[in-house]
């Protein structure tokens, strides 16, 4: 699997990849997932960085069995909607769990997992994922 990552584009995302950090827009309130410098829906500068819940609620979900050629080697594999007490919905992967123990409207936690790795560079790379609560 070839990815080209490059580590100064890797360490500017880790924020966001390892504590569900988002940038909420203080004007329209629209959550960027992503690190920009303007708000993708109303354009306005006034971001403020905060960091999502560590516990959801499953909303839906769907194994995939079929992926892109990059994920292949993860097949098959789950993808949920994880929704926040204050509404913020993310589309995650769903680790540590078979489809068949899953419910929607269950608790789910962020829990950091591997999610890919270039074999030229040697970086792998961590994110989040979600699994069902570990009590």
């Amino acid at each position: 699997m070839r990815f080209n990552f490059r580590p100064q584009s890797h360490w500017r995302f880790k924020r966001f990849r390892y504590r569900t950090e988002v940038l909420r827009c203080a004007s329209c309130g629209t959550v960027n997932v992503t690190p920009r410098p303007v708000c993708r829906r109303c354009r306005s500068r006034n971001l403020l960085r905060e960091e999502l819940p560590e516990r959801g609620r499953l909303v839906a979900f769907t194994v995939v069995k079929s992926p892109t050629e990059e994920h292949k080697e993860l097949a098959p594999y789950i993808v949920g909607l994880v929704e926040f007490e204050d509404g913020t919905r993310v589309v995650t992967q769903i680790t540590d769990s078979d489809p068949e123990e899953l419910r929607t409207g269950m608790t789910v936690e962020r829990v950091v997992r591997k999610i890919t790795h270039d074999g030229d560079s040697g970086i792998i790379v961590y994110g989040f994922k979600f699994r069902p609560l570990v009590s």
